[in-house]
């Protein structure tokens, strides 16, 4: 291990750009597999277009202790390396998420050295809900940032000086990346690809995972109206909420009566072969132009592209 921090220390004379994936127990392993896929597929594309005087891409897992790590879905990854005895040498941090988000940001051990890692690191960059750790950390204060649509409530209220964005699938703030969901990691990992080498070695890289380069449209295309439906405080209220997500089609500039029509809406896309003035009609928007600019604004995505997506193949 002094061997490999002594390496570690040597970034200036180095021909490696160091990845450093923080992971500990019950992570997300998506988060952590997407993105490495993706920097190793650059090694290779910059290999494959002849560019063999780029620096290499040297993707590191980083935890308490080498060995197996038990992910959140009972799959083990091995951690090479412990982040402890690394204090320099990274080029950049990816920190991954995990289901239980708020015990990993209150590790104080794995906080305090994200905390004094990140200054000597280019870039540091979460994935889903890793994005609390950086915020325990400090590093998201007065910065816009994403996370997974599920858990962009609480990274508010909990840090209310971060400008949450739950629509985008990732966020640059100076040097501080963030991204969103599980699979994000790749968009962001993509992006990162894109500002080191170039669209080309982007764009082969896209091509190898099978994803799209820039993925069209946000997080808020996968977001259900079940996030807005917090219970209130007055029966009534409760009672108004569930008459309106029965009765969508009932005309009301309400914000909350919007999103339940887009949901509707989203339902037959997904479920139907219905066309989409017929489904604009019963959903309440009058019209397809109406839905269209609806679905343009909330989702960042047209009806038609929606259907396209996430239609299923037993759809009547």
């Amino acid at each position: 291990m002094q061997t490999e921090c002594s390496e570690l220390s040597s970034l200036e004379t180095s021909h490696f750009r160091r990845i450093g994936f923080l992971i500990y127990p019950d992570c997300q392993i998506l988060d952590v597999t997407g993105p490495f896929e993706a920097f190793y597929f650059a090694d290779a594309a910059c290999r494959l277009l002849g560019r063999t005087n780029e620096p290499s891409y040297q993707p590191l897992l980083l935890a308490s202790a080498p060995g197996p790590i038990r992910t959140m879905s009972g799959a083990e990854i091995v951690a090479t390396h412990r982040y402890d005895e690394i204090t320099t040498g990274l080029d950049t941090l990816v920190v991954v998420g995990c289901a239980g988000c708020e015990k990993a940001s209150n590790n104080t051990a794995l906080v305090e050295w994200v905390r004094l890692i990140a200054p000597r690191t280019r870039r540091v960059a979460s994935v889903c809900s890793g994005a609390f750790i950086l915020a325990a950390v400090g590093l998201l204060h007065q910065r816009r940032a994403t996370t997974h649509w599920i858990y962009s409530e609480l990274l508010a209220k909990r840090y209310p000086s971060i400008n949450v964005d739950a629509c985008l699938l990732f966020i640059r703030d100076g040097n501080i990346y963030t991204s969103g969901g599980i699979t994000t990691g790749i968009d962001l990992a993509l992006a990162l690809v894109e500002e080191d080498l170039g669209t080309e070695a982007m764009l082969d890289v896209a091509r190898t995972l099978v994803v799209f380069p820039r993925r069209p449209g946000g997080q808020s295309q996968f977001k259900g109206y079940t996030s807005i439906l917090e219970k209130p405080i007055r029966p009534n209220i409760c009672e108004l909420q569930a008459w309106m997500v029965a009765h969508p089609t009932g005309q009301t500039p309400a914000q909350f009566a919007e999103w339940v029509r887009a949901d509707a809406a989203r339902g037959k896309l997904e479920q139907t072969v219905m066309p989409i003035d017929i489904i604009a009609t019963e959903c309440g928007f009058g019209n397809a132009e109406r839905m269209r600019r609806t679905f343009q604004r909330l989702f960042n995505v047209s009806p038609h592209d929606y259907r396209a997506r996430f239609r299923s193949t037993l759809t009547v």
